[in-house]
């Protein structure tokens, strides 16, 4: 283990990530059968937040396991549940996305870098379909339609606003979450122009309190420390994030 690495906690990923899964199953059964069209909208609003958050989690639960540290040695483990939270997350295939962020972390912020965007730096748009870009395809795009259908005629057996229902819950919730990966994981830490830690293009840390950070998307802007220590797992991130911060005063001093 690389010095000052914060090791994952035994079998906490685990249970963080069976969590996250419950929750966001539970959630999208109540939603799904949610009368809307009663609702007033700040509860409708409240519960796509909830839904994206968890939604965001999928991802952030299946990004741990392609750096092995979900059910640390266990590596069958980690791909299985890694892959149906893709699945879940967006018909994403688990080798492609395990592929292209291994070699984000081998080549950050260069043309080698599958979620680095030069134009981007002008035009965050064009960095945020450059970033999809990698990322969909017609089998994907097949799998998460077929996803999307069959939940709209299990939803249609329970209320009479399924489309509704399915664009509310389960769509806008996946648009939502993908900015949030785009921008927290990707776009603000390693925008170059924003960034005072240059050195080999590494990202830099965004200045988030740890409730923040957590809500923000599961303290993916503490990115600095995960490119440097990328096997801690997502939950040990804040601690590493203030060793860090505290060895910086300690120079200082």
């Amino acid at each position: 283990m690389a010095r000052n690495e914060v090791a994952p906690v035994s079998n906490k990923g685990l249970k963080l990530a069976g969590l996250i899964g419950a929750g966001w199953l539970l959630s999208l059964v109540v939603c799904l059968g949610f009368p809307v069209q009663q609702a007033q909208l700040a509860v409708v609003i409240a519960l796509v937040l909830l839904r994206s958050f968890l939604h965001t989690g999928l991802f952030i639960v299946a990004h741990d396991a392609m750096h092995q540290s979900l059910a640390p040695g266990a590596f069958a483990l980690n791909r299985r549940i890694g892959r149906w939270c893709l699945m879940a997350y967006a018909g994403l295939s688990y080798t492609t996305c395990s592929r292209n962020h291994h070699l984000h972390h081998q080549h950050p912020a260069s043309e080698s870098d599958p979620d680095y965007c030069q134009t981007g730096e002008q035009s965050i748009l064009a960095w945020y379909v450059h970033f999809l870009g990698h990322y969909i395809g017609g089998q994907q795009i097949v799998r998460l339609a077929a996803i999307w259908l069959a939940l709209f005629f299990v939803t249609l057996s329970v209320q009479d606003h399924a489309a509704r229902a399915i664009i509310l819950f389960a769509v806008l919730p996946l648009i939502i979450s993908s900015w949030q990966l785009f921008l927290i994981g990707t776009c603000l830490p390693h925008r170059k122009r924003l960034n005072a830690y240059n050195a080999s293009n590494q990202p830099t840390s965004l200045r988030l309190p740890a409730a923040l950070s957590f809500a923000a998307c599961y303290h993916f802007g503490y990115h600095r420390e995960h490119h440097e220590f990328p096997s801690t797992p997502w939950y040990q991130l804040p601690k590493l994030h203030a060793a860090h911060q505290q060895s910086l005063k300690s120079h200082q001093a």
